[in-house]
């Protein structure tokens, strides 16, 4: 499931993941991790890291857990030593110094990075047991639409091609499903 996305099903009603679209970064016999790409925080990321330069990058909520933390996801590659790759043109972390290092220079733009305090994290077997009660709807995604401006959209445009019903249901508004 690395590389792949997590949609929540339209009649979700928990508050952090409803109407959700996360980024699986990590899958394996640990555990999983992701980031929640439709939650975008107000906030620069100079203001959280003092150290970190002026840059006007995207900073989301990635989840409920590790709220201490920044994580980040990138198309720049090998470029970005210790990068780990989640799926074609898109990485996870890599050498923190390097990356400002890199945004001091100017060799990154803000359309290449993706900041998120937190993640969303699940023990072994519990990822699956959600998507097996329903939860989640496990579908796939490309780097660039990962990495685009505006994700206000993303939760409808991920489920339109998946299920002609959801696609519907997908255009009523949040307020109205669970009122």
């Amino acid at each position: 499931m690395k590389g792949q996305i997590l949609i929540s099903q339209p009649f979700m009603l928990d508050d952090t993941f409803r109407r959700s679209v996360i980024i699986m970064a990590e899958h394996d016999e640990e555990g999983s991790i992701g980031f929640i790409l439709n939650r975008p925080v107000d906030m620069e990321v100079n203001a959280l890291i003092s150290a970190f330069p002026e840059f006007q990058a995207r900073l989301g909520y990635g989840g409920p857990v590790g709220h201490d933390s920044i994580h980040y996801i990138h198309n720049l590659g090998e470029e970005l030593a210790e990068s780990m790759l989640i799926q074609d043109g898109l990485w996870w972390g890599g050498d923190f110094e390097q990356l400002i290092s890199m945004v001091e220079m100017g060799k990154v733009k803000a359309a290449d990075v993706l900041f998120f305090i937190g993640y969303s994290g699940w023990s072994v077997g519990q990822l699956d047991e959600e998507i097996k009660a329903g939860s989640w709807i496990i579908s796939e995604i490309s780097a660039s639409q990962v990495l685009q401006e505006d994700s206000s959209e993303l939760w409808k445009e991920a489920l339109k091609p998946i299920n002609n019903n959801f696609s519907v249901i997908s255009e009523i508004p949040d307020a109205d499903i669970y009122n």
